[in-house]
């Protein structure tokens, strides 16, 4: 279950950091800022998966 939500949150994470170097925000913003949205993201990819959906 937890695979998705860890992927999400790591892939969220980094991207945050490439957020906050590319457009001048505060790193540690936008990494909790990109780890909520990962871990958002890997939820709905455990859920799809659990109903049988792609």
């Amino acid at each position: 279950m937890h695979n998705h939500i860890v992927r999400g949150i790591l892939i969220g994470g980094s991207l945050g950091v490439f957020a906050a170097l590319l457009l001048d925000m505060h790193m540690g913003r936008a990494i909790a800022w990109g780890m909520v949205a990962g871990f958002l993201a890997g939820l709905t990819m455990e859920r799809r998966r659990d109903r049988g959906g792609r």
